[in-house]
């Protein structure tokens, strides 16, 4: 695959493989081809490289699924991520999963990703569990989105640490960051918070965070981009996800991904403009 052409030379990523620097004068032909469906395994993968970038604050396995808690802040983490086999019978894995969430005070759920668990699903319908949030995962490459840095706005301020402006700007649901919230925002072990201030005024965050996946490949992972509501329609939002991605080229970074409700079509349309496109989707199962 072809992740950029630019200073006389091209990016490409063979199936499965690192990326490859190839000089213009070396090549014969450039031909497209359609791109390679989504397989089970790069769900896998990705999601597997995603949930150590939003670390839950307690975590156990099942087999495959990765029962996760973090006292309720967020659902991803605080949800049963399914990406294999639970290895025991299904009804007694689902029984397993409703006795550790409310051991500890917690509604159970599921996070479904693509196809990956999709045989819960009648399981899950019998049992009365509601389906809600379904979420768009978009990928690109990470020279695509450095590319959208725009030099007319400041430039972001990178920090290991949210300081106490980035925190007032960050919403979570209307209501203030809850103390282990911060517990999770920080819980990484390469993790950057972007600011962009105009007047000491902070009017753009975005949270950064590398992780390697199974596969040995490197992703950036945007979360928490916010933009304060009178600065917004001047392209604040993409700048500041632009700049995480020159922060992460710094780490061996090429690819980056990030979560979208699918019904927020403006931050979709945005990012699209960054050249991220669709990967997979996920959406949540909650008890009765």
């Amino acid at each position: 695959m072809l992740e950029s052409w630019q200073d006389g030379s091209l990016r490409v990523r063979p199936a499965g493989g690192d990326v490859l620097t190839v000089p213009d004068d070396d090549v014969i032909a450039v031909k497209a081809i359609p791109q390679r469906p989504v397989t089970k395994r790069d769900v896998r993968d990705l999601e597997s490289a995603a949930t150590r970038g939003w670390r839950a604050l307690e975590s156990e396995h099942l087999g495959g699924w990765l029962l996760r808690a973090a006292d309720g802040f967020t659902r991803r983490a605080n949800s049963c991520l399914v990406l294999d086999h639970p290895e025991r019978p299904l009804d007694q894995a689902i029984a397993e999963v409703e006795d550790w969430y409310r051991q500890r005070n917690l509604s159970p759920a599921f996070q479904l990703c693509g196809q990956l668990g999709s045989e819960l699903t009648p399981l899950l319908d019998a049992r009365g569990w509601s389906r809600s949030e379904d979420v768009l995962v978009l990928t690109a490459s990470n020279d695509d989105v450095r590319a959208g840095t725009r030099h007319e706005l400041p430039a972001a301020q990178i920090a290991e640490r949210p300081d106490e402006a980035w925190l007032r700007a960050y919403h979570y649901h209307g209501t203030p960051l809850p103390s282990h919230g911060l517990e999770v925002l920080t819980n990484a072990d390469t993790v950057a918070f972007a600011s962009v201030l105009e007047h000491d005024d902070t009017v753009a965050i975005a949270r950064g965070v590398v992780t390697e996946a199974p596969s040995g490949r490197r992703w950036l992972g945007v979360s928490a981009v916010e933009v304060k509501p009178h600065a917004r329609r001047r392209g604040l939002g993409s700048h500041v996800v632009a700049e995480l991605a020159e922060w992460a080229a710094g780490h061996d970074v090429h690819d980056a991904y990030l979560q979208v409700v699918e019904d927020n079509t403006a931050a979709q349309a945005a990012y699209r403009k960054l050249g991220f496109g669709d990967h997979h989707t996920y959406h949540y199962r909650q008890a009765p």
